[in-house]
């Protein structure tokens, strides 16, 4: 299983669960429904809503009814972050590795990305709520903690 697909089980895992029932009713789409929620979201999440900047993230992260863009989803998880939604955090990281995997050899990547990856993974295992999405965390971080280790110093 790829980094999507497994992003997206654990997605709609951590949607179903940690949400709370009044952040679902303003913001609650459905696998392959999300464009009929698309409007209603964005402006709860512009509200301040966390749980609806997160959802509106995951339908640009999944192309789930909006075209797929990572830069966009990243900037909704943001706003999902200083909102205080909790499940932020991995996918942020998750936003980080994407960009560190763009690099030739791992040797390229950008500093800068690594050290942001590995923060919001950290994050992450302090408050992520749905246990799978934390252990991918641990398993990142322990993965980025290695090539870090590996990289020679510049």
């Amino acid at each position: 299983m790829g980094i999507c697909q497994a992003l997206t089980v654990l997605l709609l895992l951590a949607s179903s669960i940690g949400a709370h029932a009044e952040d679902a009713a303003v913001c609650a789409p459905q696998p392959g429904h999300a464009a009929q929620w698309l409007g209603a979201c964005q402006k709860a999440a512009e509200a301040g809503d966390g749980h609806a900047a997160l959802m509106v993230g995951v339908m640009y992260w999944n192309g789930d009814g909006v075209l797929r863009d990572y830069p966009t989803a990243a900037r909704w998880f943001q706003m999902a972050d200083k909102a205080n939604e909790p499940r932020a955090a991995k996918l942020l990281g998750d936003w980080a590795m994407v960009r560190l995997a763009q690099a030739a050899k791992p040797e390229d990547a950008d500093r800068a990305v690594l050290e942001e990856a590995i923060g919001w993974y950290q994050k992450a295992l302090q408050i992520e709520p749905v246990p799978a999405a934390r252990a991918l965390a641990q398993q990142r971080l322990e993965m980025l903690s290695h090539l870090k280790q590996q990289l020679p110093s510049r």
